[in-house]
């Protein structure tokens, strides 16, 4: 198994208690891509990660997952598909371990382009 002993965690978590403990949005000058801040808790095995960007109509226009996670301050960029008129948008979180465990955590935020 993996081990996380050299990220130096002082509280680190079994995969059930995994939480977000921050979720939130930057949008580029552009407007067609999100920077995306996440922050969760110390873990004991790295988490999977899948963040969705939908609309108002709760169509996909922008999705990404990260596999086996190991960090706990996490930021990336998400392109959005066909971002014209796109006042209200909501970026949903969920963390997720292989199926016997699954989803432990979900966090969801709005925004405005």
């Amino acid at each position: 198994m993996f081990s996380l002993k050299f990220k130096n965690f002082q509280n680190p978590l079994p995969p059930t208690e995994v939480k977000f403990i921050d979720l939130s949005t930057e949008p580029w000058e552009d407007k067609k891509r999100i920077k995306i801040f996440a922050r969760i808790t110390e873990f004991t095995t790295p988490p999977n990660l899948t963040f969705t960007i939908v609309d108002n109509g709760n169509h996909v226009l922008s999705e990404v997952t990260l596999i086996e996670n190991i960090d706990t301050d996490i930021v990336f960029t998400m392109h959005l598909r066909n971002p014209k008129n796109q006042d209200k948008l909501q970026l949903r979180g969920h963390i997720f371990y292989p199926e016997e465990i699954g989803t432990v955590d979900q966090k969801i935020f709005d925004f405005a382009l």
